[in-house]
């Protein structure tokens, strides 16, 4: 749950900052890509089990006008822990207006199965929060979205010490 607090809040903020560039209605809307790899270790998601996260993803902040700004992420991770590893598929688009605490997050924000075992955290389709609120607020949901309630069971399951 907090990972997704963690994407939230880190979209947010890049909605925040692309509020610095000024266009015009009429100028093509500004557009910065790029590339990144990254690790962390969690503790949080599966209590007592340590997942090392390994990222490597394409970003993209697109804004459109003082009003519109998309941010998107796609890429893989790779997560490990107990002698396990496991394949995260992500591609999600977060919208917004940074005018507002409103944004909406479309896509699958996370997407891992196991082999011969199947889905252990889909997290995908769209939803709409309110940053304003710690939780956020949601607003409206559309999909599976157990990550962002905390319903990790499968995934810490399988990741657990054997």
């Amino acid at each position: 749950m907090k990972l997704i607090r963690i994407l939230a809040v880190a979209a947010a903020a890049a909605v925040g900052v692309l509020t610095l560039a000024e266009a015009a209605s009429a100028d093509p809307p500004s557009r910065d890509v790029w590339t990144s790899a990254f690790e962390f270790d969690d503790v949080w998601t599966c209590p007592g089990t340590t997942i090392h996260w390994a990222y490597s993803e394409r970003d993209t902040f697109v804004d459109f006008s003082p009003t519109k700004q998309l941010f998107q992420r796609h890429g893989e991770a790779i997560l490990t822990a107990n002698g396990k590893t496991l394949t995260d598929n992500f591609n999600a688009t977060v919208m917004g207006d940074p005018t507002t605490t409103v944004i909406t997050v479309v896509g699958a924000v996370y997407n891992i199965q196991a082999p011969g075992t199947g889905n252990l955290l889909v997290d995908a389709g769209n939803i709409v929060v309110d940053n304003s609120t710690n939780p956020p607020t949601v607003l409206h949901i559309g999909g599976p979205h157990p990550q962002f309630f905390g319903e990790v069971a499968a995934l810490c399951g399988y990741l657990a010490d054997p």
